[in-house]
């Protein structure tokens, strides 16, 4: 199945002959055809002062891919002495960010697949190891179920050239659904006050609202989601709460805000997403892995489910690249 998995600016990504191949060159706001496909590049964004990588559900640990609690059939796991998937799709992935020589990486959780402290040295072997501290990271629901306590911080924030990232953990213990506290949304409130940049805020739950359908997924409370959303909308500077956990590629825009999901790493498509931040506006392009061993994985895992998962993780084209506004708000005076 050849097909457009990403468009950015200047360029595109297409998997074509069960090849992913990255396009360069192109100009923005563009319609051309590459390898028998039509291409429309996203439009220009002015001089890029900043990028950011963000990856979720990275999974270290987990051997059963497509393992559901209640659905039985469909289940994928490698063969006898064939590395383990999660290796084989984080390492690509951690490649192909470290190429782009991004200035900050995000992982919005689910390091994990059972919490356990030897999956989570293993997740630190990889990212740690490979961005330092450009790295930002919360845990997610997988990483809360056993009790071990690591990367539990309530609120982080990370600031690039042009963009103020905050990261809020929306894991509790042993709960597969989310929540965020009165001090963490105080928290969100006063890191969007005291700065004048866009700021996007970022989380492992997508928020749940009648606007944004959960479809069945365990995502933020559904009072949280909406004290999230005041605090969120309060702001000007604002433009986006972007997250996890569901392993699909979605944006759906509520009261001027993107609500953005992104597919996992360790199965199909292995998405991983690439935020541009330009002087005229903010370019999101998710992107897959690459590697051939990556390939036949994320292939092999896009049959899930009779067949459901491949466009269901990756959306549409416009749930996964996109721009997004600069949004400068005067500074609070407190």
């Amino acid at each position: 199945m050849d097909e457009v998995m990403a468009v950015s600016t200047n360029g595109a990504q297409i998997f074509a002959g069960g090849v992913v191949l990255d396009i360069n060159g192109l100009d923005p706001a563009t319609t051309v055809a590459v390898h028998g496909l039509t291409v429309t590049t996203l439009p220009d964004i002015g001089a890029v002062r900043s990028r950011v990588a963000t990856a979720n559900d990275v999974h270290f640990g987990e051997v059963e891919c497509g393992k559901i609690e209640g659905v039985t059939g469909g289940q994928f796991s490698v063969g006898p002495g064939e590395d383990p998937y999660p290796v084989v799709m984080n390492r690509s992935v951690i490649a192909e960010i470290t190429g782009t020589n991004p200035d900050a990486v995000i992982v919005k959780g689910d390091l994990t697949s059972f919490g356990t402290l030897v999956e989570y040295a293993e997740f630190c072997a990889y990212w740690v190891e490979a961005f330092g501290d450009r790295l930002t990271y919360v845990r997610g629901n997988h990483d809360s179920y056993p009790g071990e306590v690591y990367a539990d911080w309530p609120v982080q924030v990370r600031d690039v050239p042009g963009l103020r990232i905050v990261l809020l953990d929306t894991s509790r213990f042993a709960e597969p659904g989310g929540r965020v506290s009165d001090d963490q949304l105080a928290a969100l409130d006063g890191h969007c006050s005291e700065t004048s940049d866009t700021v996007i805020v970022m989380g492992h739950h997508p928020i749940d609202l009648p606007s944004v359908p959960s479809d069945g997924h365990k995502c933020l409370a559904r009072d949280d989601s909406e004290a999230l959303l005041a605090v969120l909308t309060k702001h000007r500077n604002v433009v986006a709460y972007t997250a996890g956990h569901t392993h699909r590629c979605r944006r759906i825009d509520v009261d001027g805000i993107a609500m953005i999901e992104v597919a996992a790493v360790k199965d199909f498509p292995g998405a991983w997403a690439e935020y541009l931040v330009g002087t005229e506006g903010i370019a999101q392009v998710v992107r897959r892995a690459s590697a051939p061993d990556a390939v036949a994985w994320a292939e092999k895992t896009r049959a899930m489910f009779d067949g459901f998962y491949g466009p269901y993780a990756m959306g549409r084209l416009e749930d996964r690249c996109f721009t997004l506004p600069l949004r400068r708000a005067p500074l609070d005076p407190r």
